[in-house]
């Protein structure tokens, strides 16, 4: 510690005290404490430069259940050897192997993961873990930080990674018998079947403007090039669209908090419809008072059949949390003008406020299909009039909540 702290002037003291006295041996030491410790301090200085720090994670999306291999890998790519190098790095902790025992970062809800190696010049090393996933969320791992010094461990240089790394468990889904809702029908009657109608989304063309239009089907862009109202002409499309609408709150007011479980409960119906209604070849989409972290924006992803469709719906509900970013009667107001004409608009919800009882049966009045699937046993008749309910059994997503808590 005497020589970390003071080699300098101890050095300069010895040679002086050495050449005072004439003592060969005081004035030997001086030079070699002098030597020892700048090429102690220029060791440490450059012991991280051209220091690689790789976090691999092939795969950053899963389900409950499954994990994911994590792999570190650090490379040295100069002359100087690093005799110990000390990597830290944050991760979840519902992600944290638990062998590990990894203790707290002071973060919240982050475990601190520490790995000391050591590397030649040129050399490289990688090692791996595998992270449990055992329940739904959006994790960030990260930041690193490496730590390393000199040789005689008479200083240390440390140096912070800030690059992050994104995880997405995607939520449980259940089938439609344990929901509690028929298989053939689970939304009732959806009125169409396969009826040609004309799908928003997909524009063919403009016409000039006919009495009875709707003026959101009214393209100002070509009526300003024409000098004459023009109206879009849309292709016709026999696919069922459906939309999940998921009502992110679970009590009356948001500053009132929420319910855990009932939160769960809502997005795994939510996930459940959505992989059925893909599952059966239908355009789905996906509405969501809720935002994902680091998003100050509601969920809203058009309804479609792309490959990666389901994913997209699946990791947004995966990521969502329990702060609402609007109510989702205001949401169906700004997203009405985009919904497909002949679109079944299912929203799930746990509780129903005034707001969007009023919302749903507008949307309702003015040609849409809406249905209500119910979390809760409360009567919303009078609220919602000629709104159809289904009421959701949350039997099997409690059994599922204890056997989480019994294997946690």
């Amino acid at each position: 510690m005497l020589l970390r702290n003071a080699w300098l002037p101890l050095g300069l003291t010895l040679i002086v005290g050495g050449l005072a006295g004439g003592s060969g041996a005081v004035l030997a030491l001086g030079v070699f404490v002098l030597l020892a410790g700048g090429l102690a301090r220029l060791w440490s200085d450059r012991s991280l430069d051209r220091v690689e720090f790789e976090r691999l994670l092939p795969e950053s999306r899963a389900f409950p259940g499954e994990q994911l291999r994590l792999t570190y890998r650090l490379t040295n790519r100069k002359l100087i050897p690093l005799p110990r190098l000390e990597l830290r790095d944050q991760l979840p902790e519902p992600l944290s192997p638990p062998e590990l025992h990894l203790p707290p970062s002071g973060a919240p809800r982050m475990s601190q993961y520490t790995r000391t190696t050591h590397l030649g010049w040129y050399e490289r090393t990688a090692w791996s873990l595998d992270l449990p996933c055992p329940e739904r969320g959006y994790y960030r791992l990260g930041p690193a930080r490496l730590r390393s010094g000199d040789g005689f461990g008479l200083f240390t240089n440390q140096r912070e990674e800030p690059g992050t790394a994104g995880v997405v468990v995607y939520p449980r889904t259940l089938s439609l018998p344990e929901l509690g809702l028929p298989a053939a029908r689970p939304l009732g009657e959806r009125k169409g079947g396969q009826r040609t109608f004309e799908d928003p989304l997909r524009i063919a063309g403009v016409r000039d403007y006919q009495p009875g239009d709707p003026i959101r089907r009214i393209d100002w862009k070509a009526t300003a090039r024409r000098g004459q109202l023009q109206s879009r002409v849309y292709e016709p499309s026999t696919a069922q669209h459906l939309i999940v609408a998921l009502n992110v709150d679970t009590l009356e007011h948001p500053w009132q908090g929420h319910v855990p479980e009932l939160l769960e409960a809502a997005i795994v119906v939510a996930a459940s419809i959505a992989r059925w209604a893909y599952e059966a070849r239908n355009a789905v989409g996906l509405l969501a008072n809720g935002s994902l972290p680091e998003s100050d924006r509601p969920i809203s992803i058009r309804p479609g059949r792309a490959p990666d469709q389901l994913a997209r719906i699946l990791e947004a509900l995966g990521g969502i949390g329990p702060i609402t970013m609007t109510s989702l009667a205001a949401l169906l107001e700004r997203e009405s003008h985009a919904l497909p004409l002949g679109a079944t608009l299912a929203v799930v919800a746990a509780v129903m406020p005034e707001p969007l009882a009023a919302t749903l049966r507008r949307l309702r009045d003015s040609g849409q299909q809406v249905v209500v699937l119910a979390l809760v046993g409360d009567d919303w008749s009078e609220l919602l009039a000629e709104v159809p309910v289904q009421r959701v059994s949350l039997f099997a997503f409690e059994e599922m909540a204890a056997q989480e808590s019994v294997s946690n």
